[in-house]
């Protein structure tokens, strides 16, 4: 016969943290309002040092009842002013809550900051009784990175199956291309220069000339270089690049303020992809001011953070032009999109995926009406 080796627990070696245990009718009146203040602490001492955010908040009204003082530094706000303040996003979370047959609810909300920036969060929800009422207990995480990282991996994906398709497609265009551009050669030379056949076959040349440098593009797109990274100066490839680009900024009457910081340190950059990227940059500034206008290239160090030490070389190029929609902010980084009449809408996409093949970042503010800076940031080479 098989034996059972039970281990029996005595409940009387369980011992309750110190204080909270009042079940004994001998413990004196006043004795037992020093425990509830003892566990009122204890208590309050969980709500106020949790590592996330945590609200009460009253159902209809959406009114935060209570909050901790994370709660108040995740929304960039004192703490007298969150408490009292309507969160009316609460009102989804509770529409889950009266549907949901579980204790508690997972979702996400946007919620607005003072800056009017949005902020996403991850909410953990659920209905706490208090003196017969139904409020909201939740628990807030700013999942906003996280978001951000994974839009930068979808949109890495995107890019990736699009360069692909991209070089397919220029391909098969190129020998039906060719034969086109031939016979309008032939066509050419064998019309009178006078004729307004001319005309037409040079308008036809000038198109199909475009959808060459068109598909050139697009191969450069799909089969980027890997940088020949050295370490240079940005302040000596920004005058080059703006030489290259002179005859644009006259032709509008665009002046160009290049304030140029000398302490800066160098970075470790491919010469002609970062020169690229400026041309790119300059040429989308100019483009965007309609008559005269002013372009500022600034260049100066940041470091990152105080968590993240890394320093980075800034290039800050602001323009006075008309600015982006806000509702376009967002989509500038995608493969053609564009508003130009002429684009193709690759220049920023490209533009983006040099300066993350250096392991840098590019940073965009713009106000309609007011013009767009663009920031390139590239680290500096720890030694």
């Amino acid at each position: 016969m098989k034996t059972e080796n039970k281990i029996k627990q005595n409940p009387k070696s369980i011992k309750p943290l110190s204080g909270l245990n009042m079940k004994t009718k001998t413990v004196p009146p006043e004795d037992r309002i020093k425990i509830l203040e003892k566990q009122l602490s204890w208590y309050k001492s969980f709500f106020e040092n949790s590592s996330d955010a945590v609200f009460i908040i009253q159902p209809a009204t959406w009114i935060i009842l209570d909050a901790n003082d994370y709660a108040a530094v995740l929304l960039n706000l004192q703490r007298t002013e969150l408490i009292g303040k309507s969160l009316s996003q609460f009102s989804r979370i509770f529409k889950l809550l009266t549907k949901s047959d579980s204790p508690s609810v997972l979702s996400e909300l946007t919620l607005e900051t003072p800056g009017g920036e949005p902020l996403m969060v991850e909410v953990s929800a659920r209905f706490v009784d208090s003196e017969g009422q139904k409020l909201i207990h939740a628990v807030v995480r700013d999942v906003s990175e996280q978001h951000s990282l994974t839009d930068k991996l979808v949109q890495a994906d995107r890019l990736v199956l699009l360069g692909q398709l991209s070089a397919c497609v220029a391909h098969e265009l190129r020998n039906p291309l060719a034969a086109v551009v031939l016979n309008l050669q032939v066509l050419q030379r064998r019309i009178d220069k006078e004729s307004s056949e001319y005309n037409f076959v040079y308008t036809a040349l000038e198109g199909v000339d475009r959808i060459r440098r068109i598909i050139e593009v697009i191969l450069n797109f799909s089969r980027p270089a890997l940088p020949d990274v050295k370490e240079i100066n940005i302040n000596k490839i920004l005058p080059e690049t703006l030489e290259l680009v002179s005859t644009v900024l006259q032709r509008k009457e665009i002046r160009v303020e290049l304030k140029l910081d000398e302490s800066i340190p160098g970075a470790a950059v491919d010469e002609k992809q970062l020169q690229q990227v400026f041309i790119n940059l300059i040429t989308n500034a100019a483009d965007a001011i309609k008559g005269k206008g002013k372009i500022n290239i600034h260049t100066y160090r940041e470091k990152s953070s105080v968590q993240d030490e890394t320093e980075y070389v800034v290039t800050s190029i602001s323009d006075t032009g008309v600015g982006i929609p806000p509702e376009d902010l967002t989509k500038i980084f995608n493969p053609f999109f564009t508003r130009k009449e002429d684009g193709i809408g690759l220049g920023l996409p490209i533009t983006q995926r040099i300066i993350y093949q250096h392991n840098g970042i590019i940073d965009v503010e713009s106000t309609v009406n007011k013009g767009t800076t663009f920031y390139v940031k590239l680290p500096v080479p720890k030694l």
